[in-house]
Order: structure tokens, then C-alpha cells, then sequence
């Protein structure tokens, strides 16, 4: 490994190794967010006597799963300012959702490498960063279901979106991409340009 390399490594180690674990926090922000679906709310305007829903339901939504939530199986976050009053929340609890699951521990594993990695860890902790975001991304429209049982209207009175937390971690896991991109790119820049700085350091060596 030559010197700039050893000078770049430790260093590459400690960003991208601090992104990780940033994203791995970030799990603990809502990701997807369940909230009433356009139809039903023009539905319920439609009732005489019913009006309108409450601007925190609108804006707020329902609840919200957390990346560690929606990995666990647990429950999701209510809106108390939406839903007073609602039984068993903990039964809208998913289970363990695959895709989820498997993207953290794909990001499990880029720490893993980022520590511990031989000499390619770059080229495979990135992979896994790349894979984890797009499995987080995938399996966020397909939560619908999860308060539909909660009322009457069935599926078509929720729907599902993503949340902050899921562009959060998304943004620090292409981080990390983008940091070794660009780290491998100015190394790269510097051993074309080597060559014509040689001469250089040659000739002023010379009486």
C-alpha cells in the first residue's frame, strides 16, 4: 500500500464508520408513515354532520413505523393528537418485515467491514450500503395494510408513505458511497498526476 494510501485509509475508516452508525440511529426515527387516504377522507366530507378531520390526522397521519420497529416486529408510533382513543395499538405491529431486517444487517455488516475489513473493505461496506437503501426504499409503499384493520372501510381508508427517518437514512447510507467515491477519486488524480511531478523533484535534487 503506498503512503497516501496508508495516510487516506484510517481516516476513510473513521467517516464512513461514523455514518454507519449514524444510520443505525437514525433507524429509531418514524420511516413509513400510515395516515388516511385521500378517498376516505373525501368520503367522510361527504357525511352530513361529520365535517371535516382534525388538522393533526391530515398532516400527522396515523402512526408511524421506526426502521427498528418495522425490523422487530414491534408497534408503531400513534398520533395521540389524531387518535385519542384506540384499542390493541400493539396489534398493528407488522412482524418482522424481511426486507427490513436484511437491511439492517447489511449495514451491520459495512460496520463490520469498516472495522475490521481487509484491504477492499471500501468497495464491499459501500455494496452493502447501496443494497440496504434500496431494500429500505422498496418496502416502504407496501404498508397499507397495517391500521386497516383498525377500521371498518377496510385498506382504502389508510394508505402508507415514507417518512423522515427513511430519507435520513438513506441520505447517510449514500453518504458513505459518495465519501469513497470521492476519497478513491482523489487518490486516483494523484497517481495520474505523479508522473509529471517526478521530473520535478528529480532536477531540483541536482547541484
Amino acid at each position: 500500500m503506498s503512503t497516501l494510501n496508508r495516510q487516506r485509509d484510517p481516516a476513510l475508516r473513521v467517516v464512513s464508520l461514523l455514518l454507519l452508525l449514524s444510520a443505525l440511529g437514525s433507524l429509531l426515527i418514524g420511516m413509513v408513515r400510515i395516515s388516511f387516504s385521500s378517498v376516505f377522507i373525501t368520503e367522510l366530507q361527504r357525511l352530513p354532520g361529520l365535517g371535516t378531520l382534525p388538522p393533526a390526522c391530515v398532516n400527522g397521519g396515523i402512526a408511524s413505523y421506526s426502521g427498528l420497529s418495522l425490523a422487530t416486529g414491534g408497534a408503531p408510533s400513534v398520533n395521540a393528537a389524531c387518535l385519542t382513543r384506540i384499542q390493541d395499538a400493539a396489534q398493528a405491529g407488522l412482524g418482522v418485515q424481511p426486507l427490513v431486517l436484511v437491511a439492517v444487517l447489511a449495514v451491520l455488516g459495512a460496520v463490520g467491514i469498516t472495522v475490521w475489513g481487509p484491504r477492499w473493505h471500501h468497495l464491499t461496506s459501500g455494496v452493502l450500503s447501496v443494497c440496504a437503501a434500496v431494500l429500505l426504499v422498496v418496502n416502504a409503499p407496501n404498508l397499507a395494510q397495517a391500521f386497516a384493520a383498525h377500521f371498518g372501510h377496510g385498506a382504502s381508508a389508510v394508505t402508507s408513505g415514507p417518512d423522515a427517518g427513511l430519507w435520513v437514512v438513506d441520505g447517510l447510507l449514500l453518504l458513505v458511497v459518495v465519501v469513497q467515491l470521492a476519497s478513491a477519486g482523489i487518490a486516483w488524480a494523484r497517481r495520474a498526476l505523479a508522473p509529471f511531478d517526478e521530473p520535478d523533484a528529480r532536477g531540483s535534487a541536482k547541484p
